[in-house]
């Protein structure tokens, strides 16, 4: 490539062909295509400062250089520089095989226009924010007629923004299509709601999507779902990424070549070391304080002459590569830390350790300081970088209060908790973090054999995973009896979650005579050390009469003291029982309310069963079909397969628009729901299908299609 780019005072034929004899010299992936990336992550706001975009920036753009991509990454693009970085489209994504761009920063719409904000942004009014904004159908404009390859456009940029209190001015990202070409536009989260940016070291947007990345043998479409499905367990549903249009080129961003992995590395044997492990995830890194700590960490290892090749070769390599700072426009190296103001230092002086889920408990203990005090014996010298990165809240023996599984940053908890294990390589619980974080990655052989040398230990938490992982078939057959073993020995370790999953495997049977009063027993156990989950497993038997006497009154004290201590299913259920009367005093209003706090805590079910109530209304309770129809949307997003069918019935008799059928989405929601094989779908599908023509039907299961491929079942 021979263009030149006055302004980056660079020349390209500097810059990639470094690169690629790098990448042929050294690297085991070897990739036919091109492909090419532009990552921006614009922070330095003066109204709002973002902590968080330059740290997923970085994450993405080393993520990306290690899969093969030629990545250009800006920080705070400026409005002096919007051109440069629109010249930099045209000459360094346009005809590439795959060319991405990712934009983290903030972002709004007007009037169904997206538009990303330039750091140096104007506020004084709306028209200021307009004028200087970068419309993002002009850079779709500038790389979607292009016929060579495929385009992706990633938007991280859905953050809380205080503009859009102006008028004309309107929070999240509208939902627009990709347009003619294979261009596909994935976004944080759905149209007009809000990412989250988070406090901790990335977003959970960045965080899923630089994991997937990572994931051998996955396609584009693999990846998003991959994506989707972990950023919304991450925030407990309250953050469902998306993505529009439609690409007919199969893409693999990480091959699946074992090839890479030493032949020693195998759980089966004796030979599986932290080091190989740890090469496995590095050997592409392009950055070569990687392979500098490797030396330093294994200096016996048969690796370590290779890692000090490499990081020599990359400190010269790519010295002048991946880096540019707007303003000064000057090229540093990949792995330099991110420039940061005063501002955005302040804003992320302080580490919160991101939780979702029943488990998360309130951000005040979440909230560490970023340097610990130096104290003698103090926490300080008891947390490694491997525990802020890779704890779990699930961890009674844990020093920190924990990540949850989806907000893991994977490739740098694989180094810290490797580069931990290697200075420390008995220690139970670095052993324990780095199989957790194995797992996160998919690499289930590996995390077996570290929590295995865990719970040699009495490591109750490996034991727990390692129960799970046969229960449930993760990297091996299912096997019930392993998994309530390894459970009791968890249990017998004083573990609550151990003792409640064998409360559970007796109420179902599961390795195990099914005894559901033995059952209750481990449930009582548990629950009387006020582990929640239990509580709640024991209201949802004395409402279904499983093991104990049905009884509804004592059903609702036990979701009333679950939901006291934060678990999100009670709180439902506790309105669910509010509403119909159930074990309490009906009180639909106040029924409604618990199942809308459980809603915004990002329970599934919640919102179907409000959406329910809010379709007919009932008592203090009036009718409002628009925002049943949003919760019915939002329980469908989140993966309540039953949602879809209740959209489908209400769109057939016209419920959400005023007895004003809709046929053509009733028919998309049904066979929806006939996919996910929801009871009673099938005839509903047949039904309002009758009432289209043939046409129509065929077009509409087209979307269906490509509904499933973009975001799967």
């Amino acid at each position: 490539m021979t263009h030149k780019i006055s302004f980056f005072r660079l020349k390209w034929t500097f810059l990639i062909p470094l690169a690629a004899l790098f990448s042929v010299a050294f690297s085991p992936m070897a990739y036919a295509e091109r492909r090419a990336a532009i990552v921006v992550g614009n922070g330095e706001y003066e109204f709002a400062p973002l902590a968080n975009p330059k740290n997923d920036s970085k994450l993405i753009a080393a993520t990306l250089t290690e899969l093969g991509f030629d990545v250009l990454l800006f920080y705070d693009v400026r409005k002096a520089t919007v051109d440069d970085l629109e010249s930099a489209i045209r000459t360094h994504l346009l005809g590439a095989d795959l060319a991405i761009l990712y934009y983290a920063g903030h972002a709004l719409q007007h009037e169904g226009r997206n538009l990303l904000l330039p750091v140096d942004v104007r506020t004084g009014s709306a028209n200021e924010v307009i004028e200087d904004a970068i419309a993002l159908n002009t850079l779709i404009d500038i790389v979607k007629d292009d016929p060579i390859g495929v385009k992706l456009i990633i938007l991280d940029a859905c953050r809380n923004n205080p503009l859009t209190s102006q008028k004309g001015l309107e929070e999240g990202l509208a939902n627009i299509e990709a347009g003619a070409g294979q261009v596909l536009i994935a976004f944080a989260t759905g149209a007009g709601e809000v990412a989250y940016d988070g406090t901790g070291v990335n977003s959970p947007y960045s965080s899923a999507l630089a994991n997937a990345l990572q994931q051998p043998g996955l396609d584009i479409y693999d990846t998003f779902r991959t994506v989707r499905g972990e950023v919304r367990l991450a925030t407990n549903g309250s953050q469902i990424p998306w993505i529009t249009g439609s690409i007919e080129t199969k893409f693999v961003f990480r091959a699946s070549d074992l090839s890479k992995a030493p032949s020693e590395v195998s759980a089966a044997n004796q030979a599986l070391t932290i080091d190989r492990v740890l090469w496995y995830f590095i050997q592409d890194s392009p950055d070569p304080t990687d392979f500098e700590r490797f030396v330093k960490a294994f200096p016996k290892s048969q690796l370590a002459e290779e890692a000090l090749k490499r990081s020599k070769v990359q400190i010269a390599a790519f010295k002048r590569r991946g880096l540019f700072v707007t303003g000064a426009l000057a090229a540093t190296s990949i792995s330099t830390e991110p420039p940061s103001s005063e501002d955005t230092k302040a804003a992320g002086a302080e580490f919160v350790f991101r939780q979702a889920g029943e488990r998360a408990v309130s951000e005040t203990f979440r909230i560490w300081p970023r340097e610990m005090p130096v104290t003698q014996n103090g926490m300080k010298t008891l947390v490694t970088d491997c525990d802020l990165y890779a704890a779990d809240p699930n961890d009674p023996q844990r020093v920190v209060p924990g990540v949850t599984n989806g907000l893991v940053n994977v490739r740098d908890a694989l180094r810290a908790c490797g580069f931990a294990l290697a200075a420390s390589p008995t220690d139970a619980r670095l052993q324990y973090q780095f199989g957790r974080t194995l797992e996160i990655a998919r690499r289930y052989d590996w995390a077996e054999h570290f929590y295995e040398l865990a719970g040699e230990q009495q490591y109750s938490a490996a034991l727990v995973n390692l129960g799970y992982m046969a229960r449930v078939g993760m990297g091996r057959e299912v096997d019930y009896k392993r998994a309530f073993d390894l459970y009791m020995k968890a249990s017998s370790l004083g573990n609550l979650r151990a003792r409640t999953n064998v409360g559970t495997a007796y109420i179902r049977g599961q390795g195990v005579p099914k005894i559901p009063e033995e059952g209750i027993l481990w449930y009582k156990l548990a629950a009387s050390s006020g582990w929640s989950n239990a509580i709640n497993a024991l209201g949802d038997s004395f409402r279904r009469g499983t093991g104990v006497k049905k009884d509804d009154v004592e059903a609702t004290k036990l979701y009333a003291a679950a939901a006291d201590a934060g678990q999100i299913d009670a709180i439902s259920s506790l309105g669910r029982a509010y509403v119909s009367g159930l074990g309490i005093q009906k009180d639909v209003k106040r029924g409604l309310d618990l199942m809308i706090r459980a809603t915004e805590m990002g329970n599934q079910y919640a919102p179907f069963f409000a959406a329910r109530l809010l379709l007919k209304g009932d008592g203090k309770v009036s009718r409002d079909t628009k925002r049943a129809l949003s919760l019915f949307e939002l329980s469908a997003r989140r993966g309540f397969e039953d949602a879809y069918l209740e959209l489908a019935k209400g769109y057939a008799q016209g419920s959400f628009a005023r007895g004003r059928p809709d046929l053509r989405r009733a028919y998309f929601n049904a066979t929806l729901a006939a996919r996910f094989k929801v009871e009673g779908a099938e005839q509903t599908r047949t039904s309002v299908g009758e009432k289209l023509d043939a046409a129509t039907r065929k077009a509409v299961e087209g979307e269906v299609e490509l509904f499933v491929q973009q975001n799967g079942l």
